[in-house]
């Protein structure tokens, strides 16, 4: 049932059954894209396939649902019927760059002529008017950098166990029990040791993103987790 239920989506979605049949085709249609890529859910996205060459995507790159990369711009056709410049055609289209190590959220937008640096992240919902240089956060329409990507991510490790924490009493509000550690696949490092996370695939998964896993290792063996284990965690969300 299952290979038939796989065989049924392949027909339907084609190229966008999966992120890696995706990239493939993307590639063969003509953008350039690095390695380490990922499109999680590729039946959501448009990449502006006007002019494939004018696109191209360095390392680490991840489009999540609803992204839209344009190439080119329409508008042209509503200026030809005007009457000053009636029967004109005015192209408008530019190549778009995103660099390495880039994050593009929900249902944000890119369009033609923008070019992206390196290390950057692109907030839910924004629109990508003009370039974002390396190191930053971009929000809002049109999108603008808010912060230092080491700003954030200092801002994201500070804000670790009051997160988890709240997991941790909405499970218990939902379920009147503690929750399994598992569900704890991004916050794991409060508590688990290199050798539990090897072990749990759910960790092992996090720390096997981005094709840097080794680094994950050097990063937990670098620092105490702040608990001692899973049981100390749980026990000071108590507090």
């Amino acid at each position: 049932m299952i290979k038939l239920k796989n065989i049924v989506r392949k027909l339907i979605l084609r190229e966008k059954t999966d992120s890696e049949s995706y990239l493939a085709y993307l590639r063969k249609r003509g953008v350039k894209i690095g390695d380490n890529c990922y499109i999680p859910e590729p039946s959501s996205v448009l990449v502006d396939l006007t002019d494939p060459w004018l696109i191209t995507m360095g390392d680490n790159i991840t489009l999540t649902h609803g992204v839209v990369v344009l190439t080119h711009d329409y508008g042209w056709s509503v200026i030809k019927k005007l009457d000053r410049f009636k029967g004109s055609v005015f192209g408008a289209q530019a190549p778009v760059k995103i660099g390495n190590n880039v994050f593009v959220g929900v249902n944000a937008v890119i369009t033609k002529g923008v070019s992206i640096g390196d290390n950057v992240i692109i907030g839910a919902g924004s629109v990508v008017l003009k370039d974002c240089e390396s190191n930053g956060v971009y929000v809002g329409c049109p999108a603008h950098k808010i912060m230092d990507i080491e700003e954030y991510a200092a801002k994201r490790e500070k804000k670790q166990f009051e997160e988890a924490k709240r997991m941790v009493l909405a499970y218990r509000e939902r379920f009147l029990s503690d929750p399994p550690k598992e569900i704890f696949k991004e916050y794991f490092m409060l508590f688990s040791t290199i050798e539990e996370a090897r072990d749990t695939s759910e960790f092992r998964s996090r720390m096997n993103c981005c094709g840097n896993f080794e680094e994950s290792v050097a990063y937990m063996g670098s620092r105490e987790p702040m608990f001692s284990s899973y049981g100390d965690f749980l026990k000071n969300c108590n507090l």
